[in-house]
């Protein structure tokens, strides 16, 4: 497991792996990824954990999907470069913070309402 990826659903993992590729050069911009099986083979998930991988990472700009041609590393990746990007474990502790402040703001507003 790479480091870093502790913790991280499978697709989480594969999505990652991939970004790592591309953002680390042993990917490149154009070049077509080996057919889905393949790499669900590669990173060892199922079918369906490889396309919500490969889904995600055409949302998010890394890959070009093309309808019965493949997938293709994007000519553009985004903005962003890996280093910058808060990883899905800070996006986590930040989504629990902010339910917390929630919690803690709808609990005021209930005691000004009451009082």
């Amino acid at each position: 497991m790479a480091t870093g990826t502790a913790g991280l659903a499978a697709y989480e993992r594969v999505a990652a792996a991939i970004r790592s590729d591309i953002a680390e050069g042993r990917l490149t911009p154009g070049e077509r990824l080996p057919g889905n099986r393949a790499l669900a083979e590669q990173h060892r998930v199922s079918l369906p954990t490889l396309q919500k991988a490969v889904g995600i990472l055409h949302d998010e700009g890394w890959l070009i999907v093309r309808a019965a041609v493949g997938v293709y590393v994007s000519d553009e990746p985004p903005a962003e470069s890996v280093g910058d990007s808060p990883s899905p474990r800070d996006l986590r502790r930040t989504v629990v913070e902010l339910q917390a402040e929630v919690r803690t703001l709808r609990e005021r507003v209930d005691r000004l309402e009451q009082g």
